[in-house]
């Protein structure tokens, strides 16, 4: 065999040899929109936001039906203690104590953040399975933490996502 023909067979087969070793994108992104939401959850979860100043970390309990209905209650710290928000389909509602105040977050106020985090008020209303959202292709294996990972790499299919 000359040079040419085992360049050609390696750059012929070797996306072959390595696509048997790892799962399609899609399929994986399939896995995770099934994670993603179940029938009904009920979650206690702490969410910690990191500025130049100091760090913050509130505890909140959330209960879920699905993707489409969510009621979120702050418990800690003192200053965000009682604020609620409430999901049904598309409409999200926001109601501060501290004002006893109940108002719809829509239109512009859906992209300002959550509590000061990076998370916005959208984010939480996206429920766009991420199949419809990207295309996904396995690119390689890393090891994190002591656990095999897999390597994606996703690209929007739509022009105006989030991330």
């Amino acid at each position: 065999m000359n040079k040419k023909t085992i360049v050609i067979f390696l750059s012929f087969f070797s996306p072959l040899l390595y696509a048997q070793n790892y799962p399609s994108g899609n399929s994986l992104l399939d896995k995770i929109d099934a994670n993603m939401s179940s029938e009904t959850t009920v979650m206690t979860a702490s969410m910690q936001v990191n500025s130049a100043r100091a760090t913050r970390t509130m505890t909140l309990k959330t209960w879920m039906e699905g993707d489409k209905k969510a009621f979120t209650e702050y418990l800690s710290p003192a200053r965000e203690k009682g604020t609620k928000m409430l999901k049904l389909d598309n409409q999200l509602w926001l109601y501060s104590p501290s004002t006893d105040r109940t108002i719809q977050i829509s239109g512009h106020m859906l992209r300002q953040s959550v509590m000061g985090s990076d998370l916005s008020y959208e984010d939480m209303m996206n429920d766009t399975p991420m199949q419809e959202q990207y295309n996904a292709v396995v690119t390689g294996e890393e090891t994190i933490n002591g656990r095999k990972c897999w390597v994606v790499d996703m690209t929007a299919r739509i022009s105006d996502i989030n991330y």
